[in-house]
């Protein structure tokens, strides 16, 4: 999808260094505290979802800007795991990820193929973020478009904590709900931070219900010396923020003549992109405070287990793990559980159900984003050399584990 293109955001530079602060004062609204509704209206909600149509875009330094993904989306978020994305990419197969909090889906139209497993969804898990977007991963191992998808809700909540002005900029014609629509663009620079950077955010939206019919996300900053310009464009075409989803809007029924498999190849979507390499390296603390750092633990098999507490299939594979545990404890196997809701939140379970093996707190998510776990649980088994040797997601009884641990020769 590389190409010459003229990125609109190569004008946000000299937007940055010449803008005067606040407010906008030919808009017969208080542009101010609509951005801070719409921003704490998202930070709030525990239920979202937006269709619509996405473009990401890039420039280094010099470089002819580059046209990263360009996506029709739909997009739905739940409490306790529950997930739905449908990407129909430009040159790219059509795909769809859906968990109800119990079970997730995967399908690929094309190939008329779709996994089920005993999972629930993790959102927002990715170590990598919008400013940091360089095409640096393979196509393989990561889906751009999903990337900045999940980052819409979490950039709108954001913005007024960080804004340095806020102004209107002219009317903008959006689409919504079948319907033509002539709505204000609000503009929202951000504060310079330590890399020199600053965001900006257009949006053209309705400041009386706060629908969103248009976003601009573009990001400037300067990296080895070079200017790396980002941007990200939504054109909604519906826009949900708070109230209460269809428990229906989560559950995927396979076409008739679509055929159950073990795995669809849906770029990201789980670590088994890890499979024989080396694993991440990382060190985090025990929820007793003892640090661990896995390249110290070379020579031992591993066994790293990604569950919550609100996870159901989490909490049924467990006692499973424990077992394993006690049966394999003494032939060198380490067992962790990787957790990232907080110690106090994690260490409550653990006592409440007699967890027998340590559990390492990820707080800041990051390792969930190194393993690039995108459901769970999710077990990862590294041998004595270092190299992740099997991935399973989803729960499984401890014949199944067993069976796995052979690999690492158990």
């Amino acid at each position: 999808m590389e190409m010459s293109i003229p990125i609109r955001c190569l004008l946000v530079y000299c937007v940055f260094c010449t803008s005067s602060a606040l407010p906008g004062q030919n808009a017969s609204f208080d542009v101010r505290k609509v951005i801070q509704d719409i921003a704490a209206k998202c930070e709030s909600a525990t239920e979202y979802a937006f269709e619509g149509d996405l473009e990401v875009a890039w420039q280094n330094g010099s470089q002819p800007g580059r046209l990263l993904a360009k996506a029709k989306v739909t997009y739905a978020v739940a409490a306790s795991g529950k997930y739905f994305l449908r990407v129909e990419g430009v040159n790219k197969d059509e795909y769809l990820l859906a968990s109800d909090g119990q079970k997730s889906w995967a399908y690929m139209p094309k190939l008329k193929q779709y996994t089920l497993e005993e999972a629930a969804a993790v959102v927002g898990d990715d170590d990598e973020d919008a400013e940091d977007s360089s095409p640096r991963r393979s196509p393989e191992e990561h889906d751009l478009t999903e990337t900045f998808i999940r980052l819409v809700i979490p950039t709108l909540a954001g913005m007024a904590k960080t804004a340095a002005m806020a102004d209107t900029n002219g009317f903008g014609d959006v689409k919504f709900e079948g319907k033509k629509e002539k709505w204000p663009v609000m503009r929202v620079v951000s504060r310079e931070n330590a890399q020199q950077g600053r965001s900006r955010i257009d949006l053209t939206a309705d400041p009386t219900r706060l629908n969103i019919g248009r976003m601009l996300w573009a990001n400037f900053r300067v990296l080895n010396h070079q200017k790396v310009l980002t941007q990200m464009t939504m054109n909604f075409t519906s826009f949900q923020v708070g109230g209460k989803l269809p428990d229906s809007t989560f559950v995927f029924d396979p076409p008739k003549k679509a055929k159950l498999v073990d795995a669809v190849p849906i770029p990201g979507q789980t670590g088994s992109f890890l499979l024989n390499r080396p694993a991440p390296d990382f060190e985090l603390k025990t929820l007793d405070g003892e640090r661990v750092h896995l390249s110290a633990l070379r020579g031992h098999p591993v066994l790293l287990s990604f569950w919550a507490t609100w996870c159901g299939p989490c909490r049924r594979e467990l006692p499973e793990l424990a077992k394993i545990h006690a049966a394999f404890k003494d032939k060198g196997l380490l067992v962790f559980g990787v957790n990232n809701e907080g110690k106090g939140t994690a260490r409550g379970y653990v006592k409440k159900v007699e967890l027998p093996f340590d559990t390492l707190d990820d707080s800041g998510r990051k390792v969930s984003g190194m393993y690039r776990v995108h459901s769970i649980p999710s077990v990862f088994l590294i041998d004595g050399d270092g190299k992740v040797v099997r991935f399973l997601k989803g729960t499984h009884d401890e014949v199944a584990l067993r069976e796995a641990l052979k690999s690492v020769g158990l």
